[in-house]
């Protein structure tokens, strides 16, 4: 049950075993609180957002220069650098207040092309804020005057 150690000192089995046990219990504490070592990278991303069935009206108050915000979690989203209709969706335009049953039922679908710095990491995708984009995902997006659905279509990083 004892055995003499290197040093003339008696040691016990179970003593070292729950010393052993002590220091992998450490070790593994120590490696998950750890920071990962994940590369972070911040690159300009291009996001192509479609819009459908969005109302000639609402699609006409979507400009280039106004910055995009997702809904739910408060993060800007980019800021619009492009827009396309699609083709059909010409209208006679009106005048503000003046009442025209075609534009209320007549629907546009759109393009945005959106740019905006974002957090590469390598494992774990691309970031705004605390949020990873991917592309597929439908989100409810707002504008200072416009709220739309869209979904997200394709992602390009920029190569600067």
């Amino acid at each position: 049950m004892w055995q003499k150690g290197h040093g003339g000192h008696r040691l016990p089995w179970f003593d070292l075993l729950l010393g052993v046990a002590l220091a992998l219990l450490v070790f593994r504490a120590v490696v998950q609180v750890w920071p990962p070592f994940d590369r972070k990278e911040k690159r300009i991303v291009r996001l192509e957002v479609i819009v459908s069935g969005l109302a000639v009206d609402l699609a006409a108050q979507l400009a280039v220069g106004q910055w995009v915000k997702d809904d739910r979690s408060g993060e800007f989203m980019g800021k619009i650098i492009r827009k396309v209709t699609a083709a059909g969706g010409e209208r006679a335009d009106r005048a503000f207040g003046e009442f025209n049953r075609e534009s209320f039922a007549s629907r546009q679908d759109l393009l945005l092309v959106l740019e905006r710095t974002g957090t590469i990491r390598e494992r774990e995708g691309i970031f705004f804020g605390r949020e990873a984009v991917r592309s597929g995902q439908e989100r409810k997006f707002h504008t200072f005057y416009v709220e739309f659905t869209g979904r997200i279509n394709r992602m390009v990083v920029v190569k600067e």
